[in-house]
């Protein structure tokens, strides 16, 4: 899919910035979450330079959505980068235990310090950050034990910030997804459309799902076969999507609907329900 570029910023991200950029001289850590299918295309650049040097951790969401050997090595790639890094299914794993062992070397010194002073134990303010539907709200959900912040499966549904306490150790700070203002690379925009992190009217819907199926071809060529029964992804991509159409009666008229098939295989891989799949590899290791 040949994308030059797409310009994609609501007004509530600007606001976002700016004030993630006022609340980070309070706090110790920042989360950044990242989809586990896509960790590079769904990390915002404004973001990662705002953050600058605070400690940070990063977790790699939609472990169930994803690649595993591929999440192994983008576990690692961060690691080379300095960045602690954990994956988690959000909605039954234990993350609460998770960010106490990966963030515990990072808190060390403010540990160190309350105890050289006789200070009580302060919990340790936190900022969860990343661009939309990457699951920050799960995320929080998980570690607070019941449902404190909204959730849904398209872009947007964060809009304000919320200071959340989890228990005595750790003070959350939600934030709105902020997505970058523009994508030069148009591989990356084509990726967050099919993870749903942009709306889906953004790109066309034929052509993302058409470079899905390459995608599926060049890495999983099988992705298809226990869903709708096609034995293998081959070029014929009109022909692909009729096969969808008619496996499940997606029509208009007497033929079959490749705009219905198109949208139901973007829905169905933005829900996780064809299997566990990767859209990028660390380019380190490629």
């Amino acid at each position: 899919m040949a994308q030059q570029g797409v310009h994609y910023f609501p007004g509530h991200m600007q606001k976002a910035l700016r004030q993630m950029k006022e609340y980070l001289g309070v706090i110790d850590l920042v989360v950044e979450i990242l989809d586990a299918r896509a960790p590079l295309s769904s990390r915002n650049p404004l973001i990662n330079s705002l953050i600058g040097n605070k400690p940070r951790v990063i977790l790699l969401s939609k472990q169930d959505y994803a690649d595993e050997e591929m999440t192994k090595r983008w576990i690692d790639y961060f690691a080379q980068e300095g960045i602690p890094a954990f994956t988690a299914n959000l909605m039954k794993g234990k993350i609460i235990g998770l960010l106490n062992q990966t963030s515990a070397p990072l808190m060390a010194k403010k540990r160190e310090k309350e105890a050289k002073y006789g200070m009580k134990k302060q919990p340790i303010r936190v900022m969860v950050v990343g661009i939309p539907n990457v699951g920050k709200s799960t995320f929080i959900n998980n570690v607070v034990g019941k449902k404190k912040a909204v959730t849904g499966n398209k872009a947007g549904v964060t809009r304000a910030e919320q200071w959340i306490k989890i228990n005595d150790d750790f003070i959350l700070l939600d934030t709105p997804g902020v997505l970058p203002m523009n994508y030069a690379d148009g591989e990356i925009a084509v990726n967050l459309a099919l993870l749903g992190s942009m709306r889906e009217d953004v790109l066309p819907t034929y052509e993302l799902a058409k470079t899905l199926l390459n995608r599926f071809k060049e890495s999983y060529p099988e992705a298809l076969k226990g869903r709708f029964d096609i034995d293998k992804v081959d070029a014929d991509f009109d022909g692909l999507l009729e096969k969808i159409a008619l496996k499940r009666g997606l029509l208009e008229g007497s033929s079959p609907s490749l705009e219905k098939a198109a949208y139901l295989l973007i829905k169905e891989f933005k829900d996780g329900v064809l299997g566990h799949f990767s859209l990028e590899g660390p380019k380190c290791s490629n």
